[in-house]
């Protein structure tokens, strides 16, 4: 592993845009007194079989599905297959074969013991956890990358999902009939990142498209419940330039009463989740392919007994304006950094820090508070995939085809992942 290199081209890459804290600020955390060394590899497991089945070799965008009552993973590769292995090992228990590649993110819901995935091949897949047994298959007409959301309303699962042609649907999770389903006319021309996924909240499906646009369904009947919202109508930074891309790539964050999405040319938006108005925008934060929400609650340092303040953080990832900390509530930057080299995978909270992945580079743990690099690890193959994380334990896919299983540990903590791991 080049953990070395990496930490050192990271750390001279940076360029802070954040004031300084002080440097005994207590709410500054345990990582700042002692930085790197913190990532340490569990297991490191080769998945991908070499037959030659997808046009696409040398990348994997699966994001582990964890179950973690059962110490189980579930993982999808190009190599067509959708694997379940030991969380503890990596050792393949099952693997269902489908007609494409599998770089969605799984969804493990632990009441039915039931993975759902999408593939390359159109499909939305049902299949047992156990043994792998298919339940249904659910046809969409495009790719399926990213991982669906389950509802549960009245006793009854509804699983929401879209595909890359920017088409929205409803089933029944035990069935796979289709309750509703919206179909558009998806943007010409190659996205930056992908399609983006579906959130949920408040009885609505949020689900952003290709076109820039953004809309509210109601979960039940599929009606909007805001008029669309055209990210592209602002226009960028440089209002003079012919717009090249349109496409919202980020799955929507939902934070309080506001959804959060990007426009890989308009910037970072805030919208009120209600109403689908605008709350704020962050313009210059272009190329933005994936947000999520970094949150810590108050709480009691434990080695020093200072109150610690909640931390709520927006986290935008972009392969060419970098690592983005914006505050929720205003859009104003907390930091900002240059990213790693390469295509950032989506990050994972974990023992207090961000693990993030890059397509060049490897994998980085970042301090959120202030966006500095703490560790890293490259395997030489680079990681298209975001982590997934429980726990102290993370789990990625390399673009080698290679599962590893990390462990972080931050300074006086115990370990948080069960011992049978």
């Amino acid at each position: 592993m080049r953990r070395a290199t990496a930490v050192a081209l990271l750390s001279l890459a940076m360029v802070s845009c954040a004031k300084r804290e002080h440097a005994v600020n207590p709410a500054n955390p345990m990582w700042m007194n002692r930085p790197g060394w913190a990532l340490s590899l569990t297991f490191r497991r080769p998945l991908v079989a070499d037959q030659g089945l997808t046009s696409k070799a040398g990348i994997e965008k699966s994001v582990p599905a964890i179950d973690s009552k059962h110490g189980r993973l579930f993982v999808g590769t190009s190599d067509h297959g959708l694997y379940a292995v030991r969380a503890g090992d990596g050792s393949v228990i099952w693997r269902f074969a489908t007609a494409g590649g599998v770089m969605s993110e799984p969804l493990y819901d632990d009441t039915r013991d039931i993975v759902y995935f999408g593939s390359d091949d159109d499909g939305m897949y049902a299949v047992r956890a156990e043994d792998g047994k298919l339940l249904w298959r659910y046809r969409t007409g495009a790719e399926v990358q990213r991982r669906p959301v389950l509802v549960e309303r009245d006793g009854k699962g509804t699983l929401v999902f879209d595909n890359a042609a920017d088409a929205v649907f409803a089933v029944d999770a035990d069935t796979g009939q289709t309750k509703w389903k919206h179909a558009r006319n998806p943007a010409l021309g190659l996205e930056i990142a992908g399609h983006a996924g579906v959130a949920y909240d408040n009885e609505r499906v949020y689900c952003a498209f290709s076109t820039g646009r953004v809309v509210a369904y109601d979960v039940e009947t599929g009606k909007e419940r805001w008029p669309e919202v055209d990210l592209t109508a602002v226009g960028g930074v440089n209002e003079g330039e012919q717009q090249q891309y349109f496409d919202v790539d980020t799955t929507p964050v939902i934070i309080g009463d506001r959804v959060f999405v990007a426009n890989v040319a308009t910037g970072v938006f805030a919208l009120d989740a209600t109403a689908g108005t605008q709350a704020w925008r962050r313009a210059e934060a272009e190329g933005v392919s994936w947000l999520t929400h970094f949150y810590e609650a108050a709480h009691q340092d434990p080695d020093t007994g200072a109150d610690v303040p909640e931390r709520s953080l927006l986290i935008a990832g972009s392969g060419t304006t970098g690592l983005w900390a914006l505050d929720p509530k205003t859009g104003d930057v907390r930091w900002r950094r240059e990213g790693p080299r390469g295509t950032l995978g989506h990050p994972v909270s974990l023992s207090g820090a961000l693990l993030v992945s890059s397509s060049k580079l490897g994998l980085f743990l970042f301090e959120p508070q202030q966006g500095r690099a703490i560790d890293g690890i490259d395997p030489g193959s680079g990681f298209a995939a975001g982590p997934a994380a429980y726990g102290n334990r993370a789990f990625v896919m390399s673009n080698a085809g290679v599962l590893f299983g990390l462990e972080v540990v931050p300074p006086s903590r115990a370990p948080t992942t069960p011992k049978s791991w």
